[in-house]
């Protein structure tokens, strides 16, 4: 586990990805929970007559490894690099809207199993048995695919957040200062050049090369000013203007700075609960929630919340932070108020545009250590144990036993949106 190429598994999962939403198969590395969730979005994607391409252009350091939890047989890594991140839509050719093109880091989750060498699979189809890894893409013998197979190391999640300072904002704006200063520099050049030589009465040849030489002067100095300001003051002006976009970063900021309460007021129920799993896993639900065609029936959410507005959107973009509100524990359900910073897409009319929002939600879990390897994609029955997608099935279709995801996965109780 510890030979990983986490940097292999990066670039692989996201050209990918960004393949998948043009068309292309499934990232092989996705989790079952992943698989589903990008599915959904796919979908819903072109149900609206959409494309989408997803770039994620590595623009800085390789695969820092941000934050990684141990617990036998799992590891869960989260790594991290710099990247040029947009996502582009396109309708019947034409353009139809673009997120903002900007300098984030890039987080992405990857959960890994030491015993996954043992872990076999039966075909249900024609009974051959292999090694779970085998069945990803199907049996192969028979071919019968099982999107619920999850094999390891596999990609559980991933976002971005955006940094401060966007590297190709402040190219931008260098090169925006040196044309204005280099114009500039050479109009003033020109005007003191040619009063010079009047003044004086210079012939041709000597009012030609004082000319030139008082353009090279202040156009020289112009531009040498021009860098010192890009150096100096491209950063706070460009800080500045992103503060004062939707006061966005201080209210990020303050919503971060809740991971050290939530940790220490829920460790006294789940002693190894984890800010960073929950992060995760609030991401992961809303997307789902977000993208489903079918939220009736979605066992991940029990609210009586009206969501139709959600039909609208076509892209979820986390921004950073998951702020804790507060806790309550009955019966020993417990339920944590947080609420998610994205950013949505929404389609309207031929085009998208992109809105920063934030989503208020309650979750809910019976009281119990986690389970990293859970996934409502492979449920076990508690009578029978036989396994099937829980996502929205809440009867064992074996034994007609009822099954409760509450029991062992996050489900959401209630969610609404605010503006931001």
């Amino acid at each position: 586990m510890g030979n990983t190429d986490y940097s292999s598994i990066r670039r692989n999962y996201t050209a990918q990805l960004s393949e998948f939403y043009k068309g292309g198969a499934f990232p092989e590395k996705s989790s079952a929970d992943m698989r589903f969730a990008i599915d959904c979005q796919k979908k819903r994607i072109d149900k609206l007559g959409l494309t989408m391409e997803k770039k994620f252009e590595k623009s800085g350091a390789e695969n820092e490894k941000a934050w990684q939890y141990v617990k036998y047989p799992y590891t869960y890594t989260v790594i991290s690099n710099r990247c040029n991140y947009e996502a582009v839509f396109h309708r019947n050719g034409n353009f139809a809207g673009r997120s903002d093109i900007s300098d984030e880091t890039l987080y992405m989750g990857i959960l890994e199993k030491q015993s996954q060498e043992q872990d076999r699979c039966t075909c249900k189809n024609c009974g051959h048995t292999d090694f779970l890894s085998k069945f990803v893409s199907g049996c192969p013998m028979c071919g019968t695919t099982y999107e619920s197979i999850q094999s390891y190391p596999c990609v559980s999640g991933y976002y971005t957040r955006p940094t401060l300072l966007s590297k190709k904002a402040a190219k931008g704006l260098g090169m925006f200062y040196f044309w204005i200063f280099g114009i500039l520099g050479i109009f003033f050049g020109l005007v003191a050049g040619l009063s010079i030589s009047s003044e004086n009465g210079y012939n041709f040849v000597e009012g030609l090369a004082m000319t030139l030489f008082t353009i090279v002067l202040f156009a020289g100095g112009l531009l040498l000013f021009a860098f010192i300001v890009s150096i100096f003051m491209a950063g706070p002006l460009l800080a500045a203007k992103k503060y004062s976009d939707l006061s966005a970063e201080e209210k990020i900021k303050t919503a971060a700075a809740t991971k050290t309460r939530m940790e220490a007021e829920l460790k006294r129920y789940i002693p190894d609960f984890s800010y960073e799993l929950l992060e995760e896993k609030v991401i992961s639900l809303l997307r789902c929630i977000v993208f489903s065609a079918d939220r009736k029936t979605l066992t991940v959410f029990d609210g009586s919340d009206d969501l139709s507005y959600m039909d609208d959107i076509v892209d979820v973009e986390y921004r950073g932070a998951v702020e804790y509100v507060g806790h309550s524990v009955v019966d020993n359900i417990l339920r944590i108020s947080v609420k998610a910073y994205v950013t949505c897409g929404y389609y309207n009319n031929g085009f998208v545009t992109f809105r920063k929002q934030v989503f208020n939600m309650v979750l809910a879990k019976r009281v119990k250590e986690e389970d990293l390897g859970f996934t409502i994609h492979a449920v076990n029955c508690k009578s029978c144990s036989g396994s099937f997608d829980a996502v929205h099935v809440s009867t064992c279709p074996y034994c007609g036993a009822q099954y409760s995801l509450i029991e062992d996965n996050w489900v959401v109780n209630q969610i609404f949106l605010t503006e931001q």
